[in-house]
């Protein structure tokens, strides 16, 4: 188009003869720059993505909200009859902070720059979390128990959700946006996560104020995924998770690694049109690590989670692990980092920090090695040694040849009740029963617990123990509760030196306590773990 064409420019340029414009070029390039400016101009003021009709803002506390602006220029932003003035940087950034917001809703949010405003109809206060971890965390709610009624029957728009779109790299196509949603029948409730939208559904029950929850999620992925580079760098246990990474990228070199990802990009096409064609018994092409792949260290934070930093939320629960437990021990530093660096980025060093224990599985290793006892046991603890954790036990739920049990109510629910009695201080049993101390007496081995409540319980015979002597061999045992006690013995054993608990991928451990909650697995020892020393994956 010719820059005298646009009308706006015919009616301000029609005023000057040739004449005229020939002596006055100069007027014509400040009106055609004046037009110009004023169109970007009017693009300037932007509100980060997070900021759209629908969405929660969390009650009683400093709410972040950004965006961009001309640089160096003012902005405003009012909501519940409170207006916060702050001035955008030199790149057009600008950042305000809401406080003591009431909740509620639907309220107006106007944000004003120069003379542009924007303004959000439909803002919501109340109670904001974010959901993350790999595949259990993302299991959608039309595909666990009982899931398709609850989709096609829920009603609820007092639970709102935002989807993050999955982007394992940048410059990849996402299908979707950072829209929030009612959690509701009509907005494709059924694929939210199970577990947030049942953890959500109670919280709201019990609060009876809007709920949102930020779902933030990939099946598959490392904790590591999920962190950044400097944090990972921060300690010697998680160092070589990048050290390894970036080592073997250098190794490899970009030529080869683009020609491996090439390679797979076309082998992917050829087994999907296979599988399409109803071939079965297919191998599925592995993607060849690198810059792309979603599940390289610290690749996941700078595509998805930042995303949503620093939007002010509750907290954050959590499912994960099955990928990191081949290095069980080293999530016991590499866990409790991530909470660390999600604390400083959410500006929130308290946030509460819920999260689920690996379930029972049969099928966690190819070897049975038992290292999923050993994930359980680092998930436990963070929990006793990081403050304001709290742990979901699911043992009674996991299925022996299913890594995606799909009983996600139960762990919803759970989690929503560590939140109630932690966070909101509405006193309920929340945790089963956690191993303390133990006696030796003779041949017998006598544990105490926390969290016993009323008592502990059984349905049946007590099962899910051993025993060792000196020799660390661990057998049967037969154990019995004797009041808020458990006495472990076995024959062959004569002086007990350790106990163990449910400490296998799959266990028919029983024990529960009388709030109907399953004791978490545990050891009394302090032997050698199996994955002692394996500080990262191997990318062959």
């Amino acid at each position: 188009m010719k820059l005298t064409s646009h009308p706006l420019l015919r009616r301000g340029l029609g005023r000057l003869n040739n004449k005229q414009m020939k002596h006055n070029f100069r007027t014509q390039l400040i009106i055609v720059g004046l037009f110009f400016f004023s169109i970007l101009n009017a693009q300037n003021l932007k509100l980060a993505e997070l900021f759209n009709e629908g969405a929660v803002l969390q009650r009683h506390a400093k709410v972040t909200v950004w965006g961009n602006a001309a640089p160096n220029s003012n902005v405003s932003v009012s909501i519940q009859g409170k207006q916060v003035q702050s001035k955008s940087d030199k790149a057009g950034n600008w950042t305000v902070d809401l406080s003591a917001l009431k909740e509620g809703g639907p309220y107006e949010m106007s944000v004003s720059s120069a003379k542009e405003t924007l303004k959000i109809n439909e803002i919501y206060v109340g109670e904001v979390w974010i959901a993350g971890g790999q595949s259990n965390m993302g299991f959608m709610l039309q595909t666990a128990v009982g899931g398709k009624e609850e989709a096609a029957n829920a009603e609820n728009k007092n639970i709102r959700f935002l989807m993050v779109p999955y982007k394992p790299y940048e410059g990849y196509k996402s299908k979707g946006d950072m829209n929030w949603h009612t959690a509701t029948t009509e907005n494709n409730v059924a694929s939210m996560s199970a577990v947030a939208y049942y953890f959500a559904k109670d919280l709201q029950a019990k609060l009876n104020i809007p709920i949102g929850v930020i779902c933030c999620y990939k099946g598959g992925s490392g904790a590591e995924t999920w962190m950044t580079r400097e944090w990972l760098l921060k300690s010697t246990e998680t160092a070589p998770i990048v050290e390894k990474y970036e080592s073997y990228l250098s190794d490899m070199g970009k030529q080869k690694y683009e020609e491996l990802f090439s390679k797979y990009e076309g082998d992917t096409k050829v087994y999907r049109d296979s599988v399409k064609a109803g071939i079965k018994n297919l191998v599925a092409p592995k993607e060849p690590m690198g810059d792309r792949h979603f599940n390289r260290p610290f690749g996941l934070y700078s595509t998805m989670l930042e995303r949503c930093i620093p939007y002010s939320v509750k907290g954050a629960i959590w499912y994960q692990g099955e990928h990191n437990s081949g290095r069980a021990e080293q999530y016991r530093t590499l866990f409790p980092a991530l909470i660390a660096e999600w604390r400083n980025d959410f500006k929130n060093p308290d946030m509460p920090f819920l999260f689920v224990q690996l379930a029972n599985y049969g099928k966690a290793d190819a070897n049975n090695r038992p290292i999923w006892p050993e994930l359980r046991e680092a998930q436990l603890l963070t929990w006793q040694k990081v403050k304001n954790t709290g742990m979901a036990v699911t043992m009674d739920i996991g299925e022996k040849d299913n890594i995606h049990p799909p009983r996600k109510e139960q762990v919803g629910k759970r989690l929503a009740t560590i939140a109630i009695n932690n966070v909101y201080s509405i006193k309920t049993p929340y945790s089963g029963p956690v191993y303390k101390s133990m006696e030796i007496k003779g041949n017998q081995a006598i544990l105490s617990f926390d969290f016993v409540y009323d008592g502990l319980k059984v349905d049946a015979e007590l099962k899910g123990f051993s025993i060792c002597g000196a020799d660390k061999n661990f057998i049967p045992a037969k154990a019995e509760i004797k009041g808020n006690q458990i006495v472990v013995y076995a024959e062959l054993i004569s002086q007990p030196v350790a106990v163990r608990y449910g400490w296998a991928n799959w266990t028919d451990g029983n024990l529960f306590n009388s709030a109907d909650l399953p004791a978490t697995p545990f050891r009394t020892d302090d032997f050698p773990l199996l994955t002692a020393g394996k500080k990262t994956d191997s990318y062959k």
